[in-house]
């Protein structure tokens, strides 16, 4: 009895256990379809989550497009509503140049109604241009004579200055700084020497020269007398050197202290008075210093021994004796140490 009853436990234990399988199993199976229901309701959703990105991205897109085109429009308006003003003003412009070429158009139709005959007016044209050129070539002939003019006036102002400058080395006594010649005769006796120029090569009375041989300053000379193509000069006392002669040839030209050409005294004195130049001696520059008339042409050289500035005598005398004077005034007591006068002819 007691089997019965634990096989009719254990039929309803093991029915309860099945009963509870096949409830388990089904919670199971509905377990595992809502778990695939989630799954597949996951997946959805992923789908719909990248799908509403996609879209929310080309919305975007779509918005950045719209408001580029938006300023572009919006520039295009801009440059649309410039233009267009700009348009109207070259078009009031046209109108305005439109007005004032009509006026100009009317106001030449006037005056070519009023000028009458265009080949009258032509022609007086060309008339007027053949004057115009024939008044230029007459400016250009005026200029071209004020040129010429003006050249000229430019040299004889040259000259000017010139014969100033020379008017007043002449006053001092000033010969040119290049100025040469050549000792005619030598006078040693009578301490002078005669020049071979004279005024005609620029000799001034009291002019201060130098006589050189080779490099050496042998003498100094003080210009006494000046003629048309010779002159007399002084020796100037202590500058010829104790035993030396002046030769006939001896290069003369101007002193050293001579040779720059320097301004004329203006400033006065301590008294007061400005220093007055002293005139030349001997009369005017191109008169005979002895008061002959000039001779026609150059003057020969006196011989030696005979009168130095060329005059014949008042009457026939005997040859001055060895060291007598050419002039025929009695002989100075000659200086130490000078040697005799030699009558030889130099030239010869």
């Amino acid at each position: 009895m007691a089997w019965k009853i634990l096989s009719a436990i254990i039929s309803l234990c093991l029915g309860t256990a099945s009963y509870f399988a096949w409830s388990n199993s089904k919670a199971l199976e509905e377990e595992k379809k809502m778990e695939a229901r989630a799954i597949a309701n996951l997946e959805q959703a992923g789908k719909r989550k990248e799908e509403m990105a996609l879209a929310e991205k080309a919305k975007t897109d779509q918005l950045a497009a719209a408001e580029q085109e938006r300023d572009t429009t919006k520039g295009e308006v801009v440059k649309a509503v410039a233009e267009t003003q700009e348009k109207e003003a070259s078009l009031a412009l046209v109108k305005t140049n439109l007005d004032e070429v009509t006026k100009q158009v009317d106001t030449l139709q006037k005056k070519v109604d009023e000028a009458g005959d265009i080949k009258k007016l032509i022609a007086q044209v060309d008339a007027l241009k053949k004057d115009q050129l024939a008044a230029e070539g007459k400016l250009a002939n005026r200029s071209q004579q004020l040129a010429v003019t003006q050249e000229q006036l430019a040299s004889l102002n040259e000259q000017i200055k010139k014969f100033e400058e020379a008017q007043a080395r002449a006053t001092r006594g000033v010969v040119e700084p290049d100025f040469t010649a050549r000792v005619a005769q030598v006078f040693p006796d009578w301490g002078f020497v005669v020049l071979s120029k004279g005024n005609a090569g620029g000799v001034f009375a009291k002019a201060t020269l130098d006589v050189k041989r080779g490099s050496d300053i042998v003498a100094k000379l003080k210009v006494k007398n000046v003629e048309q193509s010779i002159s007399v000069c002084d020796v100037v006392p202590g500058s010829l050197a104790e035993g030396d002669t002046i030769r006939s040839g001896d290069l003369v030209v101007a002193a050293a202290e001579a040779a720059a050409p320097a301004e004329a005294p203006k400033t006065q004195d301590a008294g007061g008075v400005a220093p007055t130049p002293a005139p030349p001696a001997g009369g005017g520059m191109s008169s005979d210093p002895f008061g002959s008339a000039p001779a026609g042409g150059a003057t020969p050289a006196p011989a030696m021994g005979g009168d130095p500035f060329g005059s014949a005598p008042a009457a026939p005398a005997p040859a001055p004796a060895m060291g007598g004077d050419p002039f025929g005034a009695a002989p100075a007591a000659p200086a130490g140490g000078t040697p005799a006068p030699s009558t030889a002819d130099p030239f010869k």
